[in-house]
């Protein structure tokens, strides 16, 4: 039962299951054969037949048993024998009805009952082929084969528990019957059972050595626990073993691009492609890599050619709309917006945060966070009592203590923990170490690098540390360790500042956020109790510095006199809604241009595209490359008005402009991810530039780009405001966020 499927989209499953029984003996065939004085004799054929079948010949053994059906032989081993064949040339529905002539003449044969439940289940008539198998184990009640087949169904619909004892009895029945080990290790696997999983994984590689799908069900085990490198070699001998293996070359393709070896990923899953270019799976893998690649026009291909395979997969939609996204290809809108209805909150999970950029909607947030997180991630966790310590005990988890938004904001809190009342961990897993890892080292608290345990040795690491209070900093973006925090290794576990919007987890206890985030009428939205900071709830650095050499527009091809407007905003958050506007604004203001931040050359091209569709020059939208953030915060003084984006604010975008003095200009809309702005404008005491409406924002943009003496007013209030506001208080934000968790333990 081995399962293929992107780590961050799990789901939909492929699963081989080869538990038909060995063809019946001959001798058991025999006794009811028609005897007829014609060449080969009737007995010959039959020892034909069932040596093409047992070297799996199906082809020539089918043509065989058609023989003998048409000679009138009423034997129901031959029907199901027969029933095999069809079932593995793929004539299902034929394959059905052979097993049912079986049946039909045998009523008490158990063989062809359970049979019949695995042609049933290929059919997808899951609950015919649960009834077909429970009537084969009433015939036969020590049928290990028939209590193996029954789990595997039972797991597909749904019922792991059920499905787990049914694999322990096949067990008990047969302790040598290397598939229902496996079988059970999925089932565990699925259960969150992680380390029990790998134990019967294992044993069913002790019991049959070359037993392929074992090796890849371990391998996949193994990349659940974190031990990425270890499945990567159980998914290669599985290969080794099989080398037509599709779903191992899949699996091992994903674990690759989990450790980041994007190249070697491609190509495990290229021949994954090569060879079943007809599969919606392969094609959608196919996608994947390609997206992450920044080859998004093949990604979009493959994609696409994935939901003409399969138009009920979710996953290849919401890799089509990831991947569109990201370089703001918006044709067929309407119809992503049909898909956006359902997608993730009914059937397989989707990674939610992908899907913020192009709605605002915080209850279909909520439930696609609670449908991934139960799908995915949910464990059976440990409670933990609160500890006597000392000092408080708290913990921080994240992969970017590096050149990273969280720590170019955050870097500045780890200093400031007050270390006499807190002892403070920060818990690594970072792949590439750099200057802002050394910020981290440095900063005063324990530094745990725990990017080669696996989850599991890191939940025992951290609650050996007794943790009074665990902060995750992932949330679900990609690269997260939210395993972790499902086995649970604090009686307080809080999520913050990664991934704007709930997680829908019943391990996370808290959100930290204030009360333009969640004022308290959206709480229902999060599965949560809200931390709310008294001023704003995201902490900045107040000690990031601005490159102090000149700079002029020449050097970045801005005109001298223009009025411009800005949005460094990765471009996947901008959105038709707003750009219709900014063009408004382009052919209103004479001159005027608007500088935008560069994800890639698509999105440039895309971009120009749907400017001149709007009848602006594309020559007004100018591109800003990429740069070291220190003169990328000193290039926001050429810029008069950073224009927000809706959905999906600017977070560290809309903070970085704030203190480079450049006035942001948003609207406030329903979820965490549409309020960060309005937040950090109101901390900042420029609420002014907060609007509920697309009218009012443009009308208020172009108020401000028609009256120079407002913009001097406004950029004025913020270079006082700056120095004295509570937003760029690095200090005091630690002893706010220190007094929420002196509270949270006094409960």
């Amino acid at each position: 039962m081995e399962e293929s499927y992107n780590k961050n989209q799990r789901g939909k499953k492929i699963t081989e299951v080869k538990t038909f029984p060995v063809p019946f003996i001959m001798e058991e065939i025999k006794e009811n054969c028609i005897i007829t004085t014609n060449e080969p004799s009737q007995e010959e054929l039959i020892n034909q037949a069932f040596k093409y079948h047992s070297q799996g010949n199906i082809s020539e053994a089918s043509k065989y048993y058609q023989i003998f059906i048409n000679q009138g032989v009423k034997n129901a081993n031959i029907f199901s024998n027969y029933g095999i064949i069809l079932n593995d040339l793929g004539k299902l529905k034929e394959a059905e009805s052979s097993q049912r002539k079986a049946i039909e003449l045998k009523p008490d044969f158990a063989e062809a009952h359970s049979n019949l439940g695995l042609v049933l289940k290929n059919l997808g008539n899951l609950s015919d082929a649960e009834l077909s198998l429970r009537k084969a184990i009433e015939l036969k009640p020590d049928f290990a084969n028939a209590y193996s087949n029954l789990g595997t169904i039972l797991k597909d619909l749904g019922n792991l528990h059920e499905a787990e004892l049914s694999l322990r009895k096949a067990i008990a029945l047969k302790p040598d019957f290397a598939n229902a080990y496996s079988n059970l290790g999925t089932i565990l696997k699925n259960l969150g059972n992680l380390k029990e999983a790998e134990l019967f994984q294992r044993k069913a590689i002790e019991l049959k050595p070359d037993f392929a799908s074992a090796y890849l069900n371990l391998g996949n085990t193994l990349r659940d626990l974190g031990n990425l490198k270890e499945a990567e070699l159980f998914q290669r001998k599985a290969i080794e073993l099989k080398p037509d293996f599709v779903n191992a070359f899949l699996n091992l393709g994903n674990t690759l691009r989990d450790l980041g070896n994007l190249k070697e990923a491609q190509l495990s899953l290229s021949k994954a492609f090569k060879l079943q270019p007809e599969s919606a799976i392969t094609n959608h893998n196919m996608g994947m890599i390609f997206n992450d690649l920044g080859k998004y026009h093949t990604a979009i291909k493959f994609f696409k050619k994935s939901i003409e395979l399969d138009n009920d997969s979710v996953f290849p939609k919401w890799g089509l709309i990831t991947s569109k996204g990201y370089i703001c290809d918006w044709s067929n809108h309407e119809n992503q917006n049909k898909w956006l209805e359902k997608l993730g909150i009914e059937g397989s999970p989707v990674i939610p945060l992908s899907l913020f950029y192009y709605e605002d909607n915080p209850l279909k947030q909520l439930k696609r966070a609670q449908n991934l997180y139960k799908k995915k991630y949910q464990k059976e966790t440990k409670s933990i009592g609160h500890f006597k310590n000392k000092k408080i005990h708290i913990g921080y988890f994240s992969a970017d203590f590096r050149a990273h938004p969280m720590m170019y904001l955050m870097s500045s809190m780890f200093k400031l923990h007050d270390k006499s009342k807190f002892k403070v961990y920060l818990y690594s897993f970072v792949n590439k170490e750099d200057e802002y890892t050394k910020i981290a080292k440095e900063s005063g608290c324990i530094y745990r690098d725990i990017k080669e345990l696996n989850d599991l040795e890191a939940v025992e690491l951290a609650r050996s540390d007794r943790l009074d209070i665990a902060i995750d900093r992932m949330g679900y973006v990609s690269g997260n360790r939210m395993n972790i925090f499902s086995y649970r290794v604090a009686p307080i576990q809080i999520h913050y500042m990664a991934y704007a919007g709930t997680l829908g987890a019943d391990s996370i206890d808290y959100l930290i956020a204030d009360n333009i985030i969640i004022p308290k009428e959206y709480e229902k939205y999060y599965s949560e109790k809200i931390i709310r900071m008294p001023n704003t709830y995201q902490c900045n650095d107040n000690k990031k510095e601005i490159c102090k050499e000149p700079i002029t527009r020449k050097e970045f091809n801005l005109p001298e006199e223009a009025f411009v407007f800005t949005c460094f905003c990765a471009n996947k958050k901008i959105t038709p809604q707003e750009f219709d506007i900014w063009m408004k604004l382009l052919r209103s203001i004479n001159g005027s241009v608007l500088w935008l931040y560069k994800s890639n050359d698509y999105s440039e091209k895309n971009l120009i595209y749907e400017a001149e569709k709007r009848k602006v020059d594309p020559d007004r939208l100018i591109f800003a490359n990429k740069l070291p953030l220190k003169k990328h915060l000193a290039r926001h003084a050429l810029g008069d008005l950073a224009l927000d984006t809706f959905n999906y604010n600017g977070h560290t975008t809309t903070s970085d402009a704030l203190w480079a003095g450049l006035p942001v200009l948003t609207k406030i809309g329903e979820s965490f991810s549409a309020r960060v702005s309005a937040s950090l404008l109101n901390s900042i005491g420029l609420s002014e530039l907060i609007t509920s409406s697309k009218q009012e924002y443009e009308k208020k943009a172009l108020k401000i780009a028609s009256n120079p003496n407002e913009l001097i007013r406004l950029k004025t209030k913020l270079a006082q405001s700056r120095e004295t506001s509570p937003l760029y208080n690095s200090e005091l934000f630690t002893r706010d966020l220190e007094s929420k968790f002196k509270d949270l333990l006094n409960k």
